[in-house]
């Protein structure tokens, strides 16, 4: 099973190779993992500061969940609108831009 580490990562990688696509959403996310993999991920979609770091900033959407249901959700595993009804994946902030979280992370 992979680590939100590693995934964040990837994400990185994909963001930067697709930077006029992810740019036009033109805002920040905080992943808050919790758990022994856990972490604060910001993934930055705006412009100029485009990518993917560790910290904690000011963010339009917030996803709190657990480093394995997070796991699962990006694997497949778990679908985000059942994990929302069930309370496992919390959001905060602007829904429009959770929306279009599935595009970052599709395969």
């Amino acid at each position: 099973m992979a680590a939100p580490k590693d995934i964040f990562s990837k994400l990185q990688n994909k963001i930067i190779e697709k930077s006029d696509d992810f740019s036009k959403i033109d805002a920040v996310y905080k992943f808050v993992l919790n758990g022994s993999n856990g972490g604060t991920w910001i993934v930055d979609l705006r412009k100029d500061t485009l990518g993917v770091r560790e910290g904690n900033e000011e963010a339009k959407c917030v996803v709190t969940m657990s480093d394995e249901n997070f796991i699962k959700l990006v694997e497949g595993q778990l679908k985000a609108e059942a994990a929302f009804m069930t309370g496992k994946l919390k959001l905060s902030g602007d829904m429009g831009l959770a929306i279009k979280l599935g595009k970052l992370f599709q395969k």
